[in-house]
């Protein structure tokens, strides 16, 4: 089981952070061979939680709750180590219950990877969305109403 916590990014300390980006980067861009911006210039709008093992930092969300429109999960990842463990579904109900808890009666968006269609639909998330690229890898729009 993880352990989660949930902050701000002026909230993260720099090794926090640092290990935030570098998971982003060796699964995203590393992993999955895809040159894109990561780095976009608006983690500060988005509350960032991250599931520890005894081993430290092994699955992550952003997660962005407005209180007055949609809400959205992004960047959702959980590295080699902690595949199998079912850490993914773990962090997505996390993720879901983080943003009830801020904005109870928005819908929670993601732009899902295709592959990914089946585990977010056994989560209660829904395809409302053509599929589309997304820097080269096939996604949907999927959508969570509370």
């Amino acid at each position: 089981m993880l352990q989660f916590s949930a902050s701000q990014l002026d909230e993260l300390n720099a090794l926090q952070l640092h290990d935030i980006l570098k998971l982003r980067q060796d699964i995203f861009i590393v992993e999955q061979n895809c040159v894109y911006p990561d780095i976009d210039g608006t983690d500060a709008n988005w509350l960032h939680l991250c599931g520890y093992d005894n081993q430290g930092l092994v699955a992550y969300a952003r997660l962005h709750c407005p209180g007055n429109e949609t809400s959205e999960i992004g960047r959702v990842v959980v590295n080699q180590r902690g595949r199998g463990k079912n850490y993914g579904r773990e962090l997505m109900k996390r993720a879901v219950i983080e943003i009830l808890a801020r904005a109870p009666d928005q819908p929670i968006e993601l732009n899902a990877q295709t592959y990914l269609l089946e585990f977010y639909g056994s989560l209660g998330f829904k395809i409302i969305g053509e599929e589309y690229l997304e820097d080269g890898i096939p996604h949907r729009l999927m959508e969570y109403r509370p």
